[in-house]
């Protein structure tokens, strides 16, 4: 029988719960040692907060120069950038209000170009990317990548209790790890993500970035679940902007994601 070895983590403005399903305490202190490692490093890279990070470096180019970034900062951008395309810019980590208007809202996603050797490219000064939960996500599958290397077999990782990773089994009884779908109850997580987004916290704050607007819509939660936590992170803020239609016309074209509305 596996004993549930749990370790609390604050990074990215975000509480974090590493939980490990092993019988070494010894060998699961050592695998949450890791994923702190994983988080805090993606934190220093991809925070706009921190003016050292190559988010923040990028937003400070000039127009027509470049940067060459880490291969996270990459990665986390290249996934914005085919996310974006694929839900026809419902989901987006530029948007900003224009300063030179208080109505008008404009996307950067043209602004930056991915070019070779990790280098991107700015065709606009004043670039400005908030990663968000894409980042929390894409730290969930990198310690997900590492704990394969590693034969860390069985783990559930927590960020902020709205995004979730699941590998293994919680015991060698279980299907998975539990979680819970709003009104659809618990189910089984196993190797794969889940990640919901909602109105319930702070209210209609989800812009849609196609048109400026707040987002009109009846439901209140969108939960994604598919194997990469970065994408069911992006993909559970795109799907509240989405109209249902377009939400169907995805899956039926993605059908390794799958989407529950409440």
């Amino acid at each position: 029988m596996h004993k549930i070895h749990r370790f609390d983590h604050r990074a990215m403005a975000t509480a974090w719960t590493i939980s490990i399903a092993d019988e070494d305490a010894e060998s699961a202190a050592w695998a949450a040692e890791q994923a702190i490692a994983v988080i805090d490093r993606i934190e220093e890279d991809l925070s706009r907060f921190k003016p050292t990070s190559y988010i923040s470096q990028l937003g400070r180019l000039q127009a027509g120069e470049q940067l060459k970034v880490s291969r996270e900062t990459y990665e986390c951008l290249e996934l914005a950038k085919a996310v974006w395309h694929e839900t026809q810019g419902a989901f987006d980590v530029t948007v900003a209000r224009d300063p030179s208007s208080r109505e008008a809202w404009t996307s950067g996603m043209g602004q930056f170009a991915l070019c070779e050797s990790e280098r991107i490219h700015v065709s606009e000064s004043g670039l400005a990317i908030d990663l968000g939960g894409l980042g929390k996500g894409f730290a969930l599958d990198e310690i997900s990548q590492l704990y394969q290397e590693h034969s860390i077999s069985n783990a559930f990782l927590d960020s902020g209790g709205s995004t979730f990773l699941a590998i293994g089994n919680e015991s060698p009884e279980a299907e998975g790890w539990p979680a819970t779908i709003g009104p659809y109850g618990v189910i089984a997580l196993k190797n794969e993500a889940l990640s919901a987004s909602g109105f319930e916290v702070q209210g209609q704050h989800i812009v849609d970035p196609r048109t400026g607007a707040p987002v009109e819509t009846d439901r209140q939660r969108t939960w994604v679940q598919t194997e990469s936590a970065a994408l069911a992170d992006a993909l559970s803020t795109a799907t509240l902007v989405m109209s249902d239609d377009e939400i169907g016309e995805f899956c039926e074209a993605h059908p390794d994601v799958s989407v529950m509305m409440g």
